[in-house]
């Protein structure tokens, strides 16, 4: 039953280190013995390894078994930190998009010009895909307009940076500032999809660079 995490847990020693979102994650779990963990930390690696496979298999393909093999856990570990596999996937998609507003906002402050913000948060934007790329398949994923509440906490992200492209061209008209923010969202999304199929050809600063020329084509008197 769900319930406040135990202070710690077991936990196999062995780790290695993945390109997600910073967390870490066991080597042959299942064959590894178990040491106690702290329960935040343990939550971190749940977060890190369902990432990858929700990443890989799809939300409905994604079993808490699954999970908690690669875990090398027991299912009721894992109830003690998630109610469900619906609560987890919701609260990692809420996570993970938060990281990624949180590094858009940590490049761009500071920069004076708006064309240098927007391009700093486009640096920011595809370097974060390109360290975490299990975490453009979790966002953009087909998993998210299988359940509305996932549809609406996509919608919360996808809204957030568009308010964030809005003041980092702030010089307009806020209501103006919206709606083009809106259309630069749309040019971002569709150049990290095309860049993530065709596997990442360009570096992150050259995708941040031509993304940057392509959106700044209605709002170079801003510059």
């Amino acid at each position: 039953m769900p319930g406040a995490p135990p202070a710690t847990e077991a936990y196999p020693p062995a780790f290695t280190r993945r390109r997600t979102i910073g967390y870490r994650r066991p080597v042959n779990a299942a064959t590894t013995t178990a040491v106690r963990m702290p329960a935040a930390e343990r939550r971190q690696q749940l977060f890190d390894i369902a990432l990858g496979l929700f990443a890989r298999n799809g939300y409905h393909e994604t079993s808490m078994n699954a999970l908690a093999t690669e875990a090398g856990i027991t299912k009721p570990v894992i109830y003690q930190h998630f109610a469900s596999k619906h609560d987890l996937f919701a609260q990692l998609l809420e996570r993970t998009g938060d990281l990624l507003h949180t590094a858009i906002a940590e490049r761009s402050t500071g920069v004076d010009s708006p064309r240098q913000r927007v391009e700093a948060g486009f640096v920011a934007f595809f370097h974060f895909f390109d360290e975490h790329p299990d975490a453009f398949s979790v966002l953009y994923g087909s998993s998210l307009g299988s359940v509305p509440e996932f549809k609406r906490e996509a919608r919360r992200v996808q809204d957030t940076f568009i308010t964030m492209i809005a003041r980092l061209i702030s010089q307009v008209d806020s209501d103006d500032a919206l709606v083009m923010a809106a259309g630069i969202n749309g040019i971002a999304e569709g150049m990290v999809r095309y860049w993530m199929h065709e596997g990442r050809q360009h570096s992150a600063d050259e995708m941040a660079t031509l993304t940057t020329r392509l959106a700044w084509g209605g709002l170079e008197d801003l510059s």
